[in-house]
């Protein structure tokens, strides 16, 4: 967060409300991810009504964005070493075509 004023802002995940602080300018992306985080409860929920509580489905809502955290962070750790092995590519072709 930026030296700004800090703000509290209300969201609601499974009827329930939790303040979440943030800077101004994090205002519209909270209040994005409150909104998609609230359509696939809602999906989830619809899928597992007889099955599963809120509390189940928040906790499987949790781990999916857990895991996709993860997956994306597999792929950003692997970009420097695909950058490398094109590069080593770039000069091996360079070399062969003399």
């Amino acid at each position: 967060m930026n030296d700004e004023k800090i703000l509290e802002i209300p969201v609601s995940i499974a009827g329930r409300i939790y303040p979440v602080l943030a800077a101004s300018d994090e205002v519209e992306n909270i209040e994005f991810i409150n909104k998609k985080l609230n359509e696939e409860f809602s999906d989830l929920k619809s899928r597992y009504s007889n099955k599963l509580n809120n509390q189940d489905i928040l906790a499987m809502l949790l781990f999916t964005y857990a895991k996709n955290l993860q997956e994306e962070k597999l792929q950003t750790d692997m970009l420097p070493v695909e950058k490398r092995v094109q590069s080593i590519e770039n000069i091996l072709e360079k070399a062969f075509e003399k």
